[in-house]
């Protein structure tokens, strides 16, 4: 397999490496519930399967990328400066981000017991913060911009430090080993959150009216990309939601549910900016994930348990978002009519 791009060739990866993993982890393998893939004869055109694939590792790089930087476009620099102005609310989020949570998880998971396949693929999420994408959906759906950039950029730079510790210490404690260098994490924060973002920063002080223009423009085009590559997926990986069994996704639910509810209660007191903390109390980097997951453990065995933790986070996650916008606008309602 030729050099793809850092996260889809982990993630999209569908053919056995050839190596053996380096750890003997009973996960189930994806492969079986997809079909197999015939030699393509000379003169042949590639079968449904083949297209699919390489649209997906040129789409979803391509559109996660463009959506970070459409949504650099949107950031004023004074906005990243929360730090210096209120360095005790950002502390404060940190922690309950990079510390509280993955303490909370870790509880659940001990407790609960799931497989141990699903405990690992677990314990790597948690470990895994600033999802790309969250700095693009929270701000549309009431969440502070200024916070959630600023929060955001924090948690990826610290990254490349907290993902080795953190992961270290949750492997520990649920008895399997695990091996990650700064570099990896780096590479993957780095290509899709944080040159992205601050490119598309620089752009928007150069030239504020024309990335204003196109600004909007770039956002919806990656999205629409981005939801069919993420379509696309799901469609390519449709076996592993149906093998992954009920106490699993209730785990999964759990972790996800008690991360957003951590967030919201341990906030500040601006609304917005609550919103803000509970998603990116719960929101994973599923591609520093992946990265993680296959360096250790191989993408066939990472696959059954990312693939059903992100529908599982998608599905609470715009729940959560959809009525706390709707709680915001009952009050803003509220506050203008009396």
């Amino acid at each position: 397999m030729g050099r793809l791009h850092p996260i889809t060739a982990h993630i999209l990866q569908v053919k056995r490496s050839g190596t053996r993993p380096r750890h003997d982890i009973a996960f189930p393998s994806p492969l079986k519930s997809m079909p197999s893939c015939k030699p393509r004869r000379p003169g042949c055109e590639p079968d449904m399967k083949e297209l699919i694939l390489g649209i997906v590792k040129t789409g979803l790089p391509l559109s996660v990328v463009t959506s970070m930087f459409a949504q650099g476009l949107t950031i004023v620099p004074s906005q990243l400066a929360l730090f210096k102005e209120r360095p005790w609310l950002m502390l404060r989020s940190l922690v309950v981000v990079l510390l509280i949570v993955p303490i909370a998880g870790l509880l659940i998971i001990l407790l609960l017991k799931p497989s141990a396949a699903v405990a690992i693929g677990l314990a790597i999420l948690l470990a895994s913060p600033a999802a790309p994408l969250m700095l693009l959906k929270v701000p549309q759906k009431g969440g502070s911009l200024a916070y959630m950039a600023s929060l955001h950029l924090s948690l990826a730079l610290l990254a490349i430090l907290t993902v080795p510790i953190t992961l270290q210490l949750l492997s520990k404690a649920l008895g399997f080993r695990v091996e990650v260098g700064v570099f990896p994490v780096a590479r993957v924060v780095v290509m899709t959150i944080i040159l992205p973002v601050c490119l598309g920063t620089v752009v928007r002080y150069l030239f504020p009216k024309a990335a204003g223009a196109v600004g909007s423009v770039l956002a919806r085009l990656s999205g629409i990309a981005l939801l069919i590559s993420v379509l696309l997926v799901v469609v390519m990986t449709y076996g592993l939601l149906i093998k992954m069994d009920l106490w699993s996704y209730l785990v999964m639910a759990i972790v996800v549910s008690v991360s957003i509810a951590i967030g919201h209660w341990l906030g500040p007191p601006c609304a917005e900016e609550q919103t803000t903390l509970a998603i990116e109390s719960a929101a994973r980097h599923p591609g520093l994930a992946m990265t993680i997951a296959a360096l250790n453990f191989s993408p066939q065995k990472a696959l059954p348990v990312l693939i059903p933790y992100l529908i599982v986070f998608v599905v609470i996650t715009t729940i959560y978002l959809e009525w706390r916008h709707y709680q915001l606008a009952t009050e803003r309602s509220a506050h203008t009519s009396s």
